[in-house]
């Protein structure tokens, strides 16, 4: 069993039953939790402040940012908010959900940036601003989480491009960081659709790739 007592973790989500499953594991081995939505819409807000709750239930310290994770002074703040709070980050982990389907052939440019925008923005942004922190404390991981894609899916040239341009910047951070203790890693999901034991199998991933 993983154990994260004394540990800061630091979460990025849209508040989604997956992103729950994960924040409740990773409270329930003991660690902290700073939390933060991708965006300001209110459903992530009303989500997030949901598993904060939870958290506070469990007798966990945790913080809940409002944010667009997309916006680079938005990013660099959480993460420097995370180490004003609770004095260090153990682990940063992003989960940005999964971004509308559209068939390549009808797929626009200006449809593919904003699918790539919405969900490799926030990779890389939390990639950049918390590895720049956790080089400077000599240790930390990194994690991006995406969903594995259905077979209507693995033809979305989005998600692909984003699966890509993920392994490419944790190749990126541990070339940067390495030295520094810094380690990065992408974890994929199950689909909801896949069981109700989807997000328990979710948490299960992310933590074991934790503890490893």
């Amino acid at each position: 069993m993983t154990d994260l007592a004394g540990k800061v973790v630091a979460f990025i989500g849209t508040g989604s039953e997956s992103d729950r499953a994960i924040v409740i594991a990773c409270a329930e081995a003991g660690a902290d939790m700073a939390l933060a939505t991708t965006s300001h819409a209110q459903a992530q807000e009303f989500g997030m402040a949901s598993i904060a709750n939870e958290v506070w239930v469990l007798g966990r310290e945790q913080s809940l940012t409002v944010m667009d994770a997309r916006d680079p002074a938005d990013a660099a703040s959480f993460a420097d908010q995370v180490w004003d709070r609770f004095g260090r980050c153990d682990a940063a982990i992003t989960n940005p959900g999964r971004t509308p389907v559209a068939p390549f052939e009808e797929l626009s440019l200006e449809e593919f940036e904003a699918d790539l925008h919405e969900a490799l923005s926030p990779v890389f942004l939390a990639t950049q601003a918390f590895g720049r922190l956790m080089a400077r404390a000599h240790g930390g991981l990194i994690l991006h989480c995406f969903v594995e894609p259905t077979a209507a899916e693995e033809l979305d040239a989005g998600q692909l491009a984003a699966r890509s341009g993920a392994h490419g910047l944790v190749a990126a951070a541990r070339a940067a960081w390495a030295s520094d203790g810094v380690d990065a890693g992408v974890v994929t999901l199950p689909a909801s659709a896949a069981g109700a034991d989807a997000d328990t199998v979710a948490a299960r991933r992310v933590l074991e790739r934790i503890g490893s």
